[in-house]
């Protein structure tokens, strides 16, 4: 078409260069009526025609006959112009050309893709080796590479291989999930380069990236999407829905399968439970918490290794532990006995488990801090009683006790003993707070000073000291009185004891003088008869016959009854010696706030020594260390909670442990309250239970459903009256929103064959990555690529029609028509 043409027709001029060979030309008339529409618009054109002639006739009768023809030409022409605008005409210019189809492939980046497949098969995952050209290095083999190599790692290697085939006759191009998913809301998406793909999202949306690489696509011919992904879908919209409307385009998807299909095999290191704060040289135990899935009939080795003020890791013990149920948490424990002072760090590691989903969860980590060992004692008498004097030559010898002591009514210019003589007793609760455990044998109180039951009270009560009170025939009766009559502060302290004496509820001192003419044993408690301080013996017969062989004791202190929580370890073997509540308390123990205080309500333990010294030395070595420890350690609670996973999601069943690190403490837990607190939710309390197979450790749990914050208070057993401090155990802990990523790692084959087969594709195994180019049919298109160019609105009409009707005026004027 010439130039002046396609001035006229208003059409882009177009160089000879432009022009493609075998372009074709030809009009098309796009509203031009048909049937008997358009013979009546013939027949209404006649007419119209037939009209023009005879108008000018009628408007002047002498006009003549070629001046007539004149004029109906020229409204013929403005009506045939009109009309023609009418009919819309198009000017379609076609041709034939090739082009390359596009072959876009979707990569799953989400977090499920950075784990590894064990493999079990191992002949597959030989053959999976070989046809990935997985090569043995480092003393691995193929198959060793394979099981440790994440899935999306195997995708990237298996589909590069084949790229150069891929890229014959089609266009690749790379998107992750993000770049797929917002290009249906944020334009078309920009491909990303395969090596910058990696797996961080949390979810996985397939169906909105199916759709978002749909919508890039659009108007270009689209050979097939190849999906790489394990086939969760997790959030967005059904890929199934999406898969249903690629049919009706005829666009195939080609998932390959990355993944296992024999469900996740894992072991994970939950947690390593440790005292925060230990004496060197003491030994402690050391737990080990592991989870298993998928690994029921296994074994693996459990290594602890230990790293002492920031040195070299070294290895300190290891056991070939079984793992268990699926979700199943087993408690491996390892003694250790630390030797020097310092930061200890431990790391239990889990190996030679098998082929793993992951090994990134086989290793957990604690913090121990190892303090010296010794406890500072400060005991004060009201006498030099036998008990006194024995006890006093026991703690000078004992290399794990600082002791200090304070005779009253000593003459003066007495040297106090100790292993640190002291020239006066501490005078307000800073000096006091320098000790970790009080012994008071039948002190004067009157004579200590009226500030000192306050010191006392606040010791226990808020520093978290520990208090050994044995009373004597001196002083013990009228500070008693003084207590219960509650006419005087001097004795109210004593109700931080775990006794109580009430006038009338206890023999009379007639009475007792008459009990005393003989000995009597102590009566052991089922409490007391677990406690380590009666350990007097490893062997449990020996340490039985031990017992029942220490010498009688004649005189002893009666008390009424044991506090509510506290925990009675012996009493009085004598018969006559009770009353309503049963048999005298001689020996009981309670927690205080966060302190301890133990009553021992006869002063002859020393006679123990004349069946052997050191039943009396061990037993009161055993005892300081329960009541000092507490404050030595830096006021730790006697025990330690542990819940039972690192991190928990909406849904789990949220499962909390507490184990006594004191033995003695372990009968105190009935005490124990607790409460659950939710952010921004009322707290909720929690009920615990004892372990059948272990009564040292309790147990709760509640349903987590909601996600957020929650704060777990533990407050143990304590017999804290006005005064004390209640000290309570905290742990922070979160509920994450569900993670099916990692919840749910394992390949869903049915939704990547639902989909191949909805849109006509075919599933592939990473392995089969080869078979892609084959699987896909389209290459190079040939299609008919037409321009459509509209008239309707062409230069020439509307020149035709102003051009037609100024000339009709005009000739009207000279026609003298107007």
């Amino acid at each position: 078409m010439n130039r002046i043409w396609q001035l006229l027709l208003g059409l882009e001029p177009r160089s000879p260069g432009d022009v493609p060979s075998g372009e074709s030309t030809h009009l098309e008339l796009t509203a031009l009526p048909g049937g008997g529409l358009a013979l009546l618009i013939i027949a209404a054109a006649v007419a119209a025609f037939a009209l023009l002639w005879w108008l000018p006739r009628r408007e002047k009768r002498e006009l003549s006959g070629p001046r007539r023809a004149w004029l109906a030409a020229l409204r013929a022409l403005v009506l045939l112009a009109a009309g023609i605008m009418l009919v819309e005409p198009v000017l379609v210019t076609s041709h034939r050309e090739t082009v390359r189809s596009q072959l876009p492939i979707i990569v799953d980046d989400s977090e499920s893709m950075r784990f590894s497949d064990p493999y079990t098969d191992e002949t597959r995952a030989a053959a999976t080796a070989a046809a990935l050209k997985i090569e043995g290095e480092g003393g691995k083999s193929p198959v060793d590479r394979l099981r440790e190599t994440p899935r999306l790692d195997l995708a990237k290697k298996a589909i590069s291989a084949h790229l150069d085939d891929l890229g014959k006759g089609r266009d690749v191009s790379f998107f992750d999930l993000e770049s797929a998913s917002k290009a249906v809301t944020a334009g078309p998406a920009r491909a990303k380069p395969l090596e910058e793909i990696q797996p961080r999202r949390s979810i996985s949306p397939l169906g909105d990236a199916l759709r978002g690489v749909l919508a890039v696509h659009r108007g270009r011919p689209v050979a097939g999407i190849a999906l790489v992904s394990d086939g969760r879908s997790n959030a967005g919209e059904d890929p199934l829905r999406v898969a249903e409307s690629l049919a009706r385009l005829n666009v195939p998807i080609f998932p390959i399968a990355s993944g296992g299909e024999e469900g996740p095999r894992n072991v994970r290191v939950v947690e390593v439970v440790a005292s925060p704060v230990v004496f060197a040289t003491d030994p402690m135990t050391l737990s080990v918490i592991v989870e298993a899935r998928g690994l029921k009939e296994a074994d693996a080795d459990l290594v602890l290794e230990q790293r002492v003020n920031g040195a070299d890791w070294q290895q300190v013990a290891s056991q070939r532990i079984p793992l268990g149920d699926d979700g199943i948490q087993k408690r491996t424990s390892f003694r250790i006995v630390p030797k020097v002072i310092g930061q200890y760090e431990y790391r239990a590691r889990v190996e030679d488990a098998g082929p793993e989903l992951t090994r990134d969860d086989n290793v957990a980590t604690a913090m121990v801090r190892v303090v010296r060992q010794q406890i500072r004692v400060l005991m004060i008498a009201g006498s030099p009683s036998p008990e006194m004097q024995f006890l006093r030559n026991a703690l000078q010898r004992d290399q794990h006790v600082a002791f200090a002591a304070w005779l009253q009514h000593a003459d003066p210019g007495y040297r106090q003993p100790g292993d640190k003589p002291i020239s006066r007793l501490p005078g307000d609760a800073e000096e006091l707070a320098r000790y970790d455990a009080l012994i008071l044998i039948d002190p004067d109180m009157q004579a200590l000073g009226p500030a000192w039951p306050e010191l006392i009270a606040n010791f226990v009560g808020k520093d978290g000291g520990g208090l050994i009170y044995m009373p004597g025939e001196l002083y013990s009766q009228q500070l008693f009185d003084a207590e219960s009559g509650g006419t005087t502060e001097s004795g109210r302290w004593t109700r931080i004891l775990p006794v109580v004496r009430e006038p009338g509820l206890f023999r009379t001192e007639a009475e007792v003088r008459l009990a005393t003419q003989s000995t009597y044993a102590l009566e052991l408690t089922p409490e007391g008869r677990g406690d380590p301080i009666f350990e007097f013996h490893p062997d449990p017969i020996r340490n039985r016959t031990i017992l029942t062989s220490l010498p009688g004791m004649y005189w002893s202190f009666p008390v009424t009854r044991a506090r509510p929580g506290a925990t009675v370890l012996a009493r009085h073997g004598d018969p006559r010696m009770q009353n309503q509540y049963g048999r005298h308390v001689l020996l009981a123990s309670q927690l205080y706030g966060p302190g301890r205080t133990v009553f021992i309500g006869f002063d002859s333990t020393y006679r123990w020594r004349y069946l052997a010294e050191d039943y009396f030395d061990g037993f009161w070595a055993r005892l300081v260390d329960r009541v000092g420890r507490n404050k030595a350690l830096g006021g730790r609670f006697p025990f330690l909670v542990s819940l039972g996973k690192t991190a928990y999601r909406v849904g789990d069943r949220v499962q909390i442990g507490v184990r006594f690190t004191e033995a003695a403490a372990v009968a105190e837990a009935s005490g124990l309250a607790a409460e659950v607190e939710p952010d921004g939710q009322a707290p909720e309390p929690l009920v615990f239970e004892r372990v059948p197979d272990d009564p040292a450790s309790l147990t709760a749990s509640f349903p987590a459903e909601r996600a957020g914050g929650y704060t777990l208070r533990i407050t143990p057993a304590t017999g804290a009256d006005a005064g004390a401090t209640t000290r309570v155990s905290t742990t922070n802990f979160r509920v994450e929103p569900p993670r099916r990523e990692l919840d749910e790692p394992s390949l869903n084959r049915a939704l990547l064959a639902d989909l191949a087969r909805l849109t006509g594709g075919r599933v592939l195994d990473v392995s089969e990555a080869g078979k892609l180019d084959e699987s896909i049919a389209m290459r190079e298109v040939t299609r008919t690529v037409e321009q459509r160019d509209e008239l309707w609105d062409a230069p020439i009409l509307y020149a035709t029609i102003i051009l037609g009707l100024t000339a009709e005026w005009i000739s009207r004027k000279i026609f003298r028509m107007v």
